[in-house]
């Protein structure tokens, strides 16, 4: 009977350790040193990209890295966000593990999301990065 409640406290606990969404207005800027590219503003032109990271039990104790057309933009941990300045036109954005992450912090980086979208002149938008219940990295556009 032991092993039949464990087993359902366990299943009830992945069940819910699912990344939540943090709205802009309660997440906290990433600190300077871990936001690392596009943050030059060039022109009224340049578009902007806000991204947030949902909080949450699973990888909560890791950065998750956001790589931006390629390059490694910034390394954020749970509810903080960071603002980038991207050339209009094709983006793509991808989610991961971190390169820097060591220990349980670094197995599996070469598991990752991606996700494009098209910038306009002097457009904004807003995506959420996250981990789902299996521990799959997740990036998706966000209106909050």
């Amino acid at each position: 009977m032991k092993k039949i409640w464990l087993l359902l406290m366990l299943a009830l606990l992945i069940s819910g350790c699912a990344t939540t969404p943090v709205l802009i207005s309660a997440a906290k800027q990433a600190p300077t040193d871990r936001v690392l590219a596009f943050q030059t503003s060039g022109d009224d032109k340049t578009a902007t990209l806000t991204v947030i990271r949902d909080e949450g039990f699973i990888g909560g104790g890791c950065y998750c890295a956001l790589h931006i057309n390629h390059i490694l933009a910034a390394r954020l941990a749970v509810g903080e966000f960071a603002m980038f300045y991207v050339a209009p036109g094709e983006v793509l954005l991808r989610n991961g593990v971190d390169p820097q992450g060591k220990g349980l912090c670094g197995v599996s980086k070469d598991h990752w999301t991606q996700i494009e979208t098209l910038m306009k002149p002097g457009e904004r938008k807003t995506f959420r990065m996250g981990i789902d219940a299996s521990g799959n990295p997740q990036i998706q556009r966000s209106d909050r």
